[in-house]
């Protein structure tokens, strides 16, 4: 894989950092469950951390997204929450299902990301970092609404 590649997959893993950083802070300021709003703040903090932790392998690569608003598809998806949030009967069930939707998208950039053939450093990092959002995935509540 050439340098430019891997500088490319380094980058879709930041800018997905920094989407999901964004989409759980948007989560948390709309969901009306004090636990879930903590448990929203914490993963987005966790996902500014991981952005923080790939910065300087995307930098070694020779380069680094430029921090904007996200990609597209992201902000698309945080549109559709806010049409989901407007018109849900289970407020917090569709956030949880929307976080959920976007954690999954993160684990396929993830396992992309893994498969790219980037220096081992960096593979240890973005194997760690799967493991956190397949952990956070784990401690949304369930998926079923609520009465």
């Amino acid at each position: 894989m050439t340098e430019r590649n891997e500088r490319v997959v380094m980058n879709e893993l930041i800018v997905t950092c920094r989407d999901a950083a964004r989409g759980f802070e948007w989560a948390a300021d709309h969901a009306h469950d004090p636990e879930l709003r903590a448990l929203f703040l914490k993963v987005a903090s966790e996902r500014h951390r991981y952005v923080m932790e790939l910065l300087p392998h995307a930098i070694w690569l020779g380069g680094v997204a430029p921090e904007g608003d996200g990609s597209r598809l992201a902000t698309l998806h945080r549109v559709w929450m806010a049409m989901k949030d407007h018109l849900a009967v289970h407020h917090d069930h569709a956030i949880v299902v929307e976080a959920e939707r976007g954690d999954h998208a993160a684990l396929a950039i993830y396992d992309k990301a893994l498969n790219a053939g980037l220096p081992p450093e960096a593979l240890r990092l973005i194997q760690t970092q799967k493991a956190g959002v397949q952990a956070a995935l784990a401690s949304l509540p369930a998926s079923t609404p609520t009465a």
